[in-house]
């Protein structure tokens, strides 16, 4: 007779915690992102080009920038909320993620250690 025996939680390669802290930090550098898309976009010569309906939609950009950075630190706040850190194997979630820098980011910070360096423009083909 065989008995399987369930991981214990110290054997699970991921803390809740830092996968998490992971999120809000790559939510954190889309903000950046926004912002500086948006000031591409106030900038002199492109204001007399663009019409009155594509300056209103750029100021989408604001908003989106403001709720990255709500969502930001809510999940901090989640995270600085829990009362211990979660053991997870999030293995399969992590290698559904198609983006090789931010699979490599997202599974350095949930298991704990410094994320690679993200310094430079992103990777990643301009479509």
């Amino acid at each position: 007779m065989s008995v399987s025996v369930a991981n214990l939680a110290s054997d699970l390669p991921h803390g809740l915690a830092g996968s998490l802290e992971g999120v809000a930090h790559e939510i954190a550098l889309l903000q950046a992102q926004v912002l500086r898309m948006q000031d591409v976009c106030r900038a002199p010569d492109m204001g007399s080009a663009l019409d009155a309906v594509v300056i209103r939609e750029l100021q989408g950009l604001d908003l989106v920038a403001q709720r990255l950075e709500a969502l930001s630190g809510f999940v901090l706040a989640v995270v600085d909320s829990a009362p211990f850190d979660a053991a997870v194997d999030l293995t399969e979630a992590l290698d559904a993620i198609t983006l090789r820098d931010l699979s490599e980011r997202l599974s350095a910070r949930a298991a704990g250690l410094d994320a690679p360096d993200q310094s430079g423009p992103p990777a990643g083909d301009f479509d």
